[in-house]
C-alpha cells in the first residue's frame, strides 16, 4: 500500500498535464501512486498521459462525466493511506509529500494534512503569491466556521486519509455541473475531523487558466453555485442533527453579501436581489458583536453596502 494516492481528473488539460505529472514523478518521497481520470477530453491530453512509462502513474477512464464524478471513480481505485486531489493544470514542488506527511506527525490521529501553497499564472511563471488556509493553526471548529461558505484551501494544499472518505463524504456529483463544487467537499471532509497544520509551501496553484471552472462565466451561474453548494452544505449539517453555529450564520451573511455586490457591479439585477435577500435571512441570525455587524441590523444591508461601498 502507498503512502498516498494522487487523483488527477483530466479534462482538455493537454497544455498542462505533463508539466503536472513530472512534478509528481519529482517527488523525494517515491512512496505513491498517480490516477490519471480521463473524463471526456476532446483534446491531447490523455495521449500526453499515455506517453509515461512509470508503473506509478495509471491512466483510466471514467464512465461518468464532471470533476466529482471522475474523482470518485480514482477514489474507487485508490491504496494510498492518504489521498490527493491534484487537477490537472496544478503542480507539486519536489519536497511536497515528504514535508507535509512529516508535519503529520504532530497529530497522529489527524484525518487532514492541510498547509500553505503558492499561487502563479501562465503569463508570469516565476512570480508566486503565497497563499494560506483559511483558519490557519485554529480548531477544527474555527476552520468549519469559514468552510460552511468557502474553500478554505485550495483543492492539492490538503491531504485526507482514505479511510476517512466514506460515500457519504464523497465528492457531490449532483453539483458537478457547476463551479466551486470542492466547497461542499471540504465542509463534509473536516466536520468531525482533526486537522494537522504543515507550514511548507510546496502547493503550486495555476490561476487564470482559460479552461477553470472557477472563473464565472455570469452572475446567475456564480449566484446558483453559491446557493447550491450552501444548502448542501446545510442539508449535511440537518442530517446529523446540527444547525449552523453563530460564526457560521455569520460567514452566510457574508457571502451572499458579496454574491449581491458582484452581482450589482455585473447588471444582474435579478441575482443580486435574490443574493440580497439570502443575505438579509442570515443577518437575522446573527449576534451583533462588533460594531460592522451591529450597523448592517441598524441600517440594513442594501444601505449598509451603499453607504460602505456604494453598492445599491
Amino acid at each position: 500500500m502507498p503512502s498516498a494516492s494522487i487523483i488527477t481528473p483530466l479534462f482538455n488539460k493537454g497544455p498542462y498535464v505533463a508539466e503536472t505529472i513530472r512534478s509528481v514523478l519529482a517527488q523525494t518521497m517515491p512512496d505513491w501512486e498517480m490516477i490519471v481520470v480521463e473524463n471526456g477530453s476532446t483534446d491531447q491530453g490523455p495521449e500526453v498521459a499515455r506517453q509515461f512509462s512509470d508503473v506509478r502513474v495509471r491512466l483510466v477512464d471514467s464512465p461518468k462525466r464532471g470533476p466529482g464524478a471522475a474523482r470518485n471513480f480514482g477514489l474507487g481505485l485508490a491504496t494510498g493511506e492518504w489521498v490527493l486531489f491534484l487537477d490537472a493544470d496544478d503542480l507539486l514542488e519536489p519536497g511536497y509529500l515528504a514535508a507535509r506527511l512529516a508535519d503529520s506527525a504532530s497529530v497522529p490521529q489527524a484525518q487532514i494534512i492541510a498547509g500553505c501553497w503558492q499561487e502563479f499564472s501562465d503569463g508570469s511563471p516565476d512570480i508566486f503569491s503565497p497563499g494560506w488556509p483559511t483558519g490557519w493553526g485554529c480548531d477544527t471548529g474555527t476552520v468549519l466556521d469559514y468552510a460552511i461558505g468557502a474553500a478554505p484551501w485550495i483543492l492539492h494544499a490538503a491531504l485526507v486519509r482514505r479511510n476517512w472518505i466514506t460515500a457519504e463524504r464523497g465528492w457531490p456529483e449532483a453539483l458537478d455541473r457547476l463551479p466551486s463544487e470542492d466547497v461542499a467537499f471540504w465542509f463534509q471532509i473536516i466536520l468531525g475531523a482533526q486537522v494537522a497544520w504543515s507550514g511548507h509551501t510546496g502547493a503550486l496553484y495555476r490561476v487564470a487558466t482559460p479552461t477553470s471552472r472557477n472563473a464565472f462565466r455570469g452572475a446567475d451561474t456564480r449566484t446558483q453555485a453559491v446557493g447550491a453548494v450552501i444548502e448542501h452544505n446545510l442539508e449535511f449539517l440537518r442530517s446529523r442533527g446540527a444547525t449552523p453555529t453563530p460564526g457560521q450564520c455569520q460567514t452566510l451573511m457574508r457571502v451572499f453579501e458579496d454574491t449581491y455586490r458582484w452581482a450589482l457591479a455585473a447588471q444582474a439585477g435579478e441575482s443580486a436581489q435574490s443574493a440580497l435577500r439570502q443575505a438579509e435571512t442570515w443577518l437575522r441570525r446573527c449576534t451583533a458583536d462588533g460594531m460592522a455587524l451591529s450597523l448592517r441590523k441598524i441600517l440594513g444591508l442594501r444601505l449598509f453596502n451603499l453607504v460602505r461601498f456604494g453598492a445599491w
